[in-house]
């Protein structure tokens, strides 16, 4: 009984670790305009664990920027503003020769990294989307 209490206690020490890492911020908001580039398979950003919160608890996923702003790289966006990134298939928005270009708001996290990101503006504009195989 006394190691299920441990492995308990330890198992919520750590996920309120976790949970303290990736959602401490500063107060500064960085504001950003980009458009999407496409990956087709998303691997090898070196950061699997925090890649692995998002998209389990905090219901996230991954969008990369065309266009760095103030070193993003990727960005953590809710699903129903992920579906609004990606309208289609990017093969199929290759053909039809349109991409997305959006305006977004983030905040720095204290121990690296940026917070879940607020799209304030989707654009649908007539060139050619970038799609990466990975």
């Amino acid at each position: 009984m006394k190691i299920l209490l441990y492995i308990f206690i330890v198992f919520t020490i750590f996920f309120i670790l976790i949970l303290l890492r990736y959602r401490i911020t500063y107060t500064k908001v960085i504001k950003g305009t980009s458009e999407v580039t496409y990956k087709l398979i998303d691997l090898g950003q070196q950061d699997m664990f925090r890649y692995s919160f998002e998209s389990i608890i905090g219901k996230k996923r991954r969008v990369f920027l065309k266009n760095k702003t103030n070193n993003i790289e990727w960005i953590y966006v809710d699903n129903k503003d992920f579906e609004k990134l990606y309208p289609e298939s990017p093969l199929k928005m290759k053909e039809k020769n349109y991409t997305i270009l959006f305006n977004f708001e983030t905040k720095r996290l204290v121990f690296g990294g940026h917070h879940r990101t607020k799209i304030t503006d989707i654009q649908k504009i007539n060139k050619q989307p970038e799609v990466l195989k990975s």
